[in-house]
């Protein structure tokens, strides 16, 4: 099993349902090991009452923007100490890009933030090839991003091909992705989980 985490996605959208109003999203860090572990056990415990086949995890790949060194090398830094932290698990592997910086970032007038630019597509792209090559018998995207959608409709065709699944997973009361007139297994997880898969290293 492959775990494919839309890592921004995941993290703000957990945020956003469950930590205290006005939390920052340095506090609110989901540690991407945690969570792809909790989402396995939860799921196995579901579809072992689906009467579905168990499997092992066996890879995660988070996808996220990362701060440019030159504009915001404090963060740039912290980000670098996540990685190395959750790349310690052999499992785990980034996939990332530095963040897309308005031209006057830094002035005082400038109130626009840096954004992630081409995460999604990373996502989409991996995900389709994945279910193309059949190296995995299940992939599970974790977002609540509906533009991974048509990206999503492909790999369910292409699995299918092959003989493998794809599944969706995210938080409890959020919106879902779904494909195209297809069902796929879903896997949520709630404010309790939230809770248990916490980053609360300091990185800063």
């Amino acid at each position: 099993m492959c775990v494919l985490i839309d890592y921004q996605n995941v993290h703000l959208t957990a945020r956003d349902a469950f930590a205290p109003s006005g939390a920052s999203a340095r506090d609110t860090l989901v540690d991407p090991v945690a969570f792809a572990e909790k989402l396995i056990e939860v799921r196995s415990a579901r579809q072992r009452l689906a009467g579905q086949k168990l499997v092992r995890l066996d890879s995660i790949r988070v996808y996220r923007g990362i701060p440019s060194n030159q504009h915001e090398p404090t963060l740039y830094s912290a980000a670098q100490r996540q990685r190395a932290m959750w790349e310690r698990d052999r499992r785990v592997r980034m996939i990332t890009r530095t963040l897309r910086y308005p031209r006057d970032f830094g002035r005082s007038w400038c109130g626009e933030r840096p954004r992630e630019e081409g995460i999604d597509v990373l996502i989409a792209l991996d995900l389709v090839e994945l279910a193309r090559e059949g190296s995995y018998d299940v992939l599970i995207l974790a977002s609540h991003d509906t533009d991974l959608e048509p990206a999503l409709d492909r790999a369910v065709q292409q699995a299918g091909i092959a003989g493998r699944r794809v599944e969706t997973a995210g938080w409890e009361g959020m919106r879902r992705i779904r494909p195209t007139g297809r069902y796929v297994w879903h896997t949520f997880l709630d404010g309790g989980d939230y809770v248990k898969v916490r980053d609360r290293r300091q990185y800063w």
